[in-house]
């Protein structure tokens, strides 16, 4: 009893645990830290981007960042990259949103479902940035480091493609997304799982078609 106690203590006392687990009644605070993370998450595609044609990676449609100009590809990647994320970022929260009112239990709290979408939107960008540091400094002709595909070596095969979903940030980001809709959103705890399986399977849907059509980076 103590032990739980004591273990109940030390996460209230988390600075991050209580980042993330504050409620935010602010709706426009909200909405910039989703805007912030888009543009982290753009700066990051630009790396990615780059490192990958510099390695001899054809992601750029067959042109070079010489081609295009630096400063043009910066902007377009960096646009790309913040409009890709922050597009997700929505989509989660309709799709959300949508779910939960199927269920007709209470009226939906849209400030808990932002706040459980930043939250893994947090580990997606964190899990980004770690791989485009690895990816500049690494002559691997590869993208994601911190998922089972690099057990696949035929990068164009859909089992590479699929593998690239089992990633580590990615993961930690389903449990965080499914924890946050419990304590924040106060969805029940089974729903939130169903919710945040719903969610992995259409991402999982998502990724393998825009790869088949060559318009997503692997």
């Amino acid at each position: 009893m103590e032990l739980k106690v004591e273990a109940n203590a030390e996460i209230k006392n988390n600075k991050l645990v209580q980042y993330l687990f504050k409620k935010e009644e602010r709706v426009h605070k909200l909405i910039i830290s989703l805007l912030i993370l888009s543009l982290i998450a753009g700066i990051e595609t630009t790396l990615l981007l780059y490192s990958a044609d510099q390695k001899g990676m054809n992601v750029l449609n067959g042109m070079s960042i010489s081609e295009i100009g630096v400063m043009s590809f910066a902007i377009n990647t960096i646009v790309m990259g913040a409009l890709g994320l922050l597009v997700t970022f929505i989509i989660q929260i309709i799709i959300v949103c949508l779910l939960f009112l199927f269920s007709k239990e209470r009226s939906v709290n849209i400030k808990g479902i932002c706040q459980a979408v930043i939250n893994a939107g947090i580990c997606i960008v964190v899990g980004s940035g770690v791989n485009a540091i690895i990816a500049l400094l690494v002559k691997s002709k590869e993208t994601t480091f911190t998922s089972l595909s690099l057990l696949v070596h035929d990068k164009t095969s859909i089992l590479h493609t699929f593998m690239a979903e089992f990633e580590l940030f990615y993961i930690v980001s389903l449990i965080l997304f499914s924890y946050s809709l419990e304590k924040l959103a106060l969805i029940k705890r089974k729903k939130a799982l169903i919710i945040t399986i719903f969610i992995a399977l259409i991402s999982l849907v998502f990724h393998m078609l825009t790869v088949a059509s060559g318009t997503y980076l692997k």
